[in-house]
């Protein structure tokens, strides 16, 4: 069992006032592997008490942490931790390890893993928002350091973790960049090839992703129903894998559309890429947005304003033509669980997150409906 003592600090001999300040407890006890070891610097009794039935009460339940485990610095712990990497898609791995050696390291890496508390981490989170960063980059950071912390506390290092319930605050964003129909035919006219053309009425009608619309094969086009089968993204270094939610969905092509896509792969292999690059192979969707979209957005904007239309054409990247698919279908009364289904959103309640805005505000409906009923009645 444990036992405490008192002892003093330096004091001035004679002085009781001092001598009375200088009283402090000390708690002695063992290790689960019968180590003698001592907790000094409790100021009052009760303290030194409750520290000792921690102890005890901890050691029978089996989850006592050795005061010396958590004096592991951040750096030896990042060890511990680097080896659940290996298993990651290489791009999530490189953001991780970035986020570490440029965000976490430099503020964290000396630091016992036992002295980070959730204020330290709110202060740290607050001068990161102070310095400009982006929302994403925060989270991402807090993302690895509570990695790191929920890794000591596997590691019996510390009892609990201190960034468990740090949260980042939103930003306030900025409406969403949306093409109109029109906007969507000018961004199309201004495209090199019929291919080219069919892939942003394909973003802009049938929402897939840019990862997506590169793992699309020749048989994904489903004649016979008028549907896109969407199963499949291109990974880093180009491997195909599951989609992002690793949903599977059959989306409707517009008749429009749809006739295009089969002129497109009229006499091709079921098993050939649906879209190609400019050489002939598999869509690249880095170089696609790089050196074929970005290009043809600057144009489409020039193009719209020698047309005399009002309004700035909007700046989108190929993520905006999936929110334009999302805002038209909205527009001709799509429903939010359509909308999900459309999208491969993991939920309902996803769709409604990014997409509120757009649907209708019904309120005033429910109430003339309300009034009616009332009026019914009478």
């Amino acid at each position: 069992m444990a036992s405490i003592e008192p002892y003093y600090l330096k004091h001035k001999e004679g002085d009781e006032k001092a001598k009375k300040r200088a009283l402090r407890y000390m708690v002695q006890y063992r290790t689960p592997d019968r180590k003698l070891t001592k907790k000094r610097g409790f100021k009052r009794k009760g303290d030194a008490q409750d520290f000792a039935q921690e102890v005890e009460r901890t050691k029978k339940t089996g989850t006592f942490i050795h005061p010396q485990a958590g004096k592991a610095e951040i750096s030896k712990v990042y060890e511990l931790w680097l080896p659940s990497q290996e298993s990651l898609a290489p791009r999530t791995k490189r953001t991780n390890l970035s986020a570490y050696n440029v965000h976490v390291k430099p503020r964290w890496g000396s630091w016992p893993v036992d002295s980070i508390t959730a204020p330290h981490v709110r202060k740290w989170v607050a001068d990161m928002q102070s310095e400009g960063k982006k929302r994403d980059t925060i989270l991402r950071a807090v993302y690895v350091l509570r990695a790191l912390c929920e890794t000591a506390v596997e590691s019996r290092m510390i009892a609990a973790n201190p960034v468990q319930k740090i949260t980042v605050k939103r930003e306030s964003t900025a409406r969403r960049g949306y093409l109109t129909p029109k906007q969507v035919e000018v961004l199309a006219a201004v495209q090199g090839t019929d291919n080219e053309r069919t892939i942003i009425y394909t973003m802009a009608y049938c929402g897939p992703r840019i990862s997506e619309i590169a793992a699309l094969n020749v048989e994904d086009l489903d004649e016979s129903t008028r549907r896109l089968h969407i199963d499949k993204a291109v990974k880093d270094y180009g491997v195909i894998g599951p989609t992002k939610t690793y949903e599977n969905r059959r989306v409707p092509v517009p008749r429009f559309l749809f006739k295009q896509l089969t002129e497109l792969t009229a006499g091709r292999s079921p098993s050939a890429p649906l879209f190609l690059s400019k050489d002939g192979q598999r869509l690249d969707d880095g170089n696609y947005r790089a050196r074929i979209f970005k290009p043809s957005v600057d144009e489409a904007k020039k193009k719209w304003k020698e047309d005399g239309h009002t309004g700035e054409f909007p700046t989108v990247l190929p993520h905006g033509l999936r929110h334009t698919c999302a805002s038209l279908a909205i527009s001709v009364g799509a429903n939010v669980k359509a909308v999900q289904a459309l999208l491969g959103h993991e939920s309902a309640a996803v769709t409604l997150n990014i997409y509120a805005d757009l649907f209708p505000d019904d309120l005033n409906q429910v109430g003339d409906a309300l009034n009616a009923l009332h009026d019914d009645v009478e």
